[in-house]
């Protein structure tokens, strides 16, 4: 792992986002066990020891209002980079936090900005934990990747392997913003899907084809044509498969 990162280990706490708001850019805090992690909208997120839960400090710039909004896309990309040598069939992102295997749920993204210059980045990864004990408790069906894979990566150097590959992503981002990793993106959404991008007044239907610059999901119509909803009004992208 690179040396840049300070790394802050705790057996159990109620969010890693809680104990890293307090903390310096290019901190990892990682914990065995979360009593009240969330998800987007303070959904409940279910933290047992096994998974990897942990929050990425990265330095943002006072003036990168414009961007930080799309550090879930680029938190996505640095998953699924560390994932590809495992060959997981099925492995996606879905638009704009979550990475799934088929239409099961493997991880969960969540960011947040304490202060002007430092976004926080949550991330939590079914591995090892009982995924069992909730099955049935959340939206999406999870799934853990000590099923999916025949020798699972243990949590610790697994978490040390996503903050090399979020460095360099959010680093390019930074240098060449959200184009550098559009052919990324383009790859780990996978196939077009019917969806429903649902904001406070519309219900807009379409395939979802990918994002524009600002992280907007861009959808095609039925009749082939394509619209842009802007990122920030949407509440919940519904994939209908």
């Amino acid at each position: 792992m690179s040396t840049k990162w300070k790394v802050v280990e705790l057996d159990v706490c109620e969010s890693t986002f809680n104990v890293a708001r307090k903390e310096q850019p290019w901190t990892i805090v990682t914990a065995e066990r979360q009593l009240k992690g969330r998800g987007r909208f303070n959904r409940s997120w279910f933290g047992e020891v096994g998974g990897l839960w942990a929050t990425y400090n990265l330095p943002l710039a006072p003036q990168a209002n414009r961007h930080w909004g799309l550090l879930p896309l680029v938190a996505g990309v640095a998953i699924i980079k560390c994932l590809k040598p495992y060959n997981i069939k099925g492995l996606r992102l879905r638009w704009p936090n979550d990475v799934l295997v088929g239409r099961d749920k493997l991880a969960g993204i969540l960011v947040e900005r304490p202060s002007a210059t430092m976004a926080s980045i949550g991330i939590g990864i079914n591995m090892f934990n009982d995924i069992e004990s909730f099955r049935g408790k959340t939206t999406d069906t999870p799934t853990r990747l000590a099923d999916l894979l025949y020798t699972c990566p243990m949590v610790g150097k697994f978490s040390k392997q996503l903050a090399d590959a979020l460095a360099e992503t959010f680093n390019l981002f930074v240098s060449q913003g959200i184009e550098a990793l559009r052919d990324d993106l383009m790859a780990a959404w996978g196939e077009p899907l019917p969806v429903v991008a649902i904001t406070d007044t519309e219900r807009y239907c379409g395939h979802f084809i990918g994002v524009e610059g600002d992280g907007s999901p861009i959808l095609r119509k039925a009749d082939g044509t394509t619209i842009t909803v802007p990122g920030i009004t949407v509440n919940r992208m519904k994939e209908l498969i």
